[in-house]
């Protein structure tokens, strides 16, 4: 489980969700859409970030540093950054 799956599972736990195309509805995108940000191939939008962080109760630096983490675009040298940053939020290293 890559570290925004992880997150997208706490916003699911916090809203009640069982599945994905719950949480693709709540953020007004289609389920395809929500997959590709959490298999990384695209970066998740502010307007999401700032969704997810409320809904499941988390700061949104710590959403953000997820999502560049996960993000297949993300420069190799940037990665080590947001996974010390995530690290800081969850106490370990991804």
């Amino acid at each position: 489980m890559n570290a925004m799956q992880s997150i997208v599972g706490i916003y699911k736990a916090k809203r009640g969700m069982r599945f994905d195309k719950e949480v693709a509805e709540a953020l007004g995108m289609k389920e395809q859409t929500l997959n590709n940000y959490m298999k990384g191939r695209s970066k998740l939008p502010d307007m999401a970030i700032a969704q997810i962080a409320e809904g499941a109760h988390l700061d949104a630096m710590q959403v953000i540093a997820a999502t560049n983490l996960t993000c297949i675009k993300t420069p190799e040298e940037e990665r080590q950054f947001w996974a010390k940053k995530l690290a800081s939020y969850t106490g370990q290293i991804l």
